[in-house]
């Protein structure tokens, strides 16, 4: 354990009693709802437009492909303005592009809807790529770096809320009652109530250095070169990114695999993966609370390397289940209840690994970053993140065809704990880098 302040310091209560903190949290629980509403309000609107899953399929790249191709240099953005500015226009700026959803799909038809349809898609995810990095700085600037820790385990929280909020609510219910254009219109609606509430946010940011247009080009490329050369020179920061992108590609191959284990290895419906996600959802939960009470007292690498090893376990129970399922033994038509108990104790046992190693690892990108490349880093760590788990995402459902879902699990596992392991391993004797 480190030395540390006052543990009352770190209580969830007290977290949320800095004002400014309280204000962005509660405008992400906006923003990100309508993030994630968006996102389902476009695919069934495509669907409705289109009958093609091929098209369905290009909507998902098109939102996917700003990530890949814009993550660093709006890193470099980030950096040049101040961070409450950045998320006011983005928000504002969301507002519009969602209404022009609905223009486009009440004044335009054919392949011109369909273009303007891509292309706004596009501009979203283009801002999202600028908001995210942004946010995320800006956390640090509003909270001691004694607090920070508790910080990311809240927003942590909040993104899986989030995620409730708008596609179990926000979406589905603005669409029965308004259609996909008065699902648009709620949409702007949360946009606007986050930029309304970020206004209010007071930052202690100095104000970026102002550079003249000349050679804009050269100096562009020389602040990007810095955020990545400032990576690769710090093994921390460089183990905690590569810890973030594996954590990111777990969790996307467990959302493809789950509907296939609970048909193909527990014999149940694939609806049934709601246990998995609540469970897991739980145990985000306990996580945060025990984060905000006591995870101050230890170090972020070694809270980082106990949440992959604990993610590891969980994994490792999940390959269990599937190599002794009597399904696969003998065609069972239901699963046993001590199966189910196991999947419901092992997805809890991921949320809690996956949760706690994922706050640990974002709030030492964040605490070794210095201010003036916080959003290159950051950024720079969201592109990793997403490009490592793009080919897994991919490719996962038909390894699992192929090979098994029982193989599949039994590698994921190995591959998670030989790297809490080496996580441990790596450690240096000190918090310096």
């Amino acid at each position: 354990m480190t030395g540390t302040p006052d543990a009352e310091e770190n209580r969830l209560t007290a977290i949320f009693q800095n004002r400014n903190f309280r204000l962005l949290w509660t405008s992400q629980v906006f923003g990100q709802s309508a993030q994630n509403a968006i996102l389902f309000v476009l695919m069934v609107m495509m669907e409705e437009l289109t009958r093609s899953s091929v098209l369905v399929g290009l909507m998902v790249l098109v939102v996917n492909l700003p990530s890949i191709l814009l993550s660093l240099p709006t890193g470099v953005i980030v950096d040049r303005f101040r961070k409450k500015r950045i998320l006011l226009f983005c928000n504002i700026s969301r507002v519009f592009v969602v209404m022009g959803f609905v223009f486009f799909n009440r004044f335009a038809q054919g392949g011109g809807q369909l273009t303007a349809v891509y292309v706004l898609t596009f501009i979203l995810a283009t801002i999202g790529q600028l908001s995210d990095p942004a946010e995320s700085a800006m956390v640090p600037l509003l909270v001691s770096s004694s607090r920070l820790l508790t910080a990311n385990s809240v927003f942590h929280l909040l993104f899986n809320v989030a995620q409730v909020l708008g596609l179990l609510v926000l979406a589905p219910v603005s669409l029965k009652f308004g259609g996909v254009d008065g699902a648009f219109v709620a949409i702007s609606a949360s946009y606007l109530v986050t930029a309304g509430l970020i206004g209010p946010i007071t930052v202690n940011e100095p104000p970026p250095e102002h550079h003249s247009t000349g050679d804009a080009v050269r100096r562009f490329w020389k602040e990007l070169n810095a955020g990545v050369s400032f990576i690769l020179s710090r093994r921390l920061v460089s183990v905690a990114i590569a810890q973030h992108a594996l954590i990111s590609v777990l969790s996307m191959i467990i959302a493809v695999l789950a509907p296939g284990f609970f048909t193909r290895v527990l014999g149940m419906q694939p609806t049934d993966a709601v246990y998995i996600f609540f469970s897991a959802g739980l145990g985000m939960f306990l996580t945060t609370m025990w984060t905000g009470q006591l995870g101050h007292r230890f170090r972020r690498e070694t809270l980082a390397a106990s949440g992959l090893l604990i993610a590891g376990l969980a994994m490792l129970g999940f390959t269990y289940v599937a190599s002794t399922s009597p399904l696969r033994a003998a065609g069972v038509a239901q699963p046993s209840q001590h199966a189910i108990v196991i999947v419901v104790l092992m997805a809890l046992t991921l949320g809690v690994g996956g949760t706690l190693a994922a706050v640990a690892i974002q709030t030492t990108v964040q605490e070794l970053a210095p201010r003036d490349i916080r959003g290159r880093v950051i950024a720079a760590e969201f592109l990793f993140a997403n490009v490592a788990g793009l080919l897994p995402m991919l490719l996962i459902s038909a390894l699992a065809d192929v090979i098994g879902i029982p193989t599949v699990l039994a590698g994921l596992s190995t591959v998670v704990l030989v790297t809490a392991l080496l996580s441990f391993r790596v450690r240096p004797p000190r918090r310096a880098v």
